[in-house]
């Protein structure tokens, strides 16, 4: 009986020291500001997004990111409340794909540039 209580009381005590280090880092990440919360998220969904690649174990959701906004301004000049966050920390709305060049100028520089690349690849 001894022997077991001794590993019991072991592997409590591991288990007390990581969520000493857990609630330490939750109280770190509430002062902070949501752009450097947003940096913490970046830096998880890249980890989360290599161990998922390697076919590893992917870490689960820090309790201290949860509920944090897009905080892009919006058109209306309010921030984004959107808390559906893509691996850069922007919402679907804010981080998504470029829609191309705009402004006729910035399409015939486009066009040009497509140009350039056809012609320095040989192709006609």
């Amino acid at each position: 009986m001894g022997r077991h209580y001794k590993e019991v009381s072991a592997a409590l005590a591991m288990f007390s020291a990581i969520f000493a280090r857990q609630r330490e880092m939750e109280e770190r990440a509430a002062r902070l500001s949501d752009d450097d919360r947003r940096v913490l998220f970046r830096n998880w969904a890249a980890r989360a997004n290599e161990a998922q690649a390697a076919g590893r174990y992917v870490p689960s959701f820090p309790q201290y990111l949860r509920g944090l906004a897009c905080g892009a301004i919006k058109k209306n000049g309010k921030p984004c409340g959107m808390t559906t966050l893509g691996a850069n920390g922007r919402c679907k709305f804010h981080g998504g794909a470029s829609t191309g060049p705009r402004t006729p100028e910035g399409r015939a520089k486009a066009l040009e540039n497509l140009k350039l690349g056809r012609l320095k690849r040989g192709k006609s």
